[in-house]
């Protein structure tokens, strides 16, 4: 039986990155449009929300979780969802 990979996809907010963390962790996901440029390309579709919350830490971006606190804002992934879709497509 080939092995599966499973590739993890959250919102871009502090419970997000601790939930994708935790899948990286726990079943060996790889992170999937979860990195500081896909968040930087989120932000600029302008549809964002204040960041809440604790921050948490993006170790497999650490980037990721800079360009968070710096911009101060979250993008929910249903925001994305066209996104998403097209590299499904692929």
């Amino acid at each position: 039986m080939d092995a599966v990979e499973i590739l993890w996809r959250n919102d871009f907010d502090w419970a997000g990155l601790r939930i994708t963390a935790t899948a990286l962790d726990r079943v060996a996901a790889r992170p999937w449009r979860m990195t500081e440029p896909d968040y930087t390309a989120a932000l600029a579709t302008g549809d964002t929300e204040p960041l809440r919350g604790t921050p948490a830490a993006s170790a497999w971006d650490v980037g990721l979780a800079a360009a968070m606190t710096s911009a101060g804002r979250s993008v929910m992934e249903e925001r994305l969802i066209g996104h998403l879709l097209a590299d499904l497509e692929a």
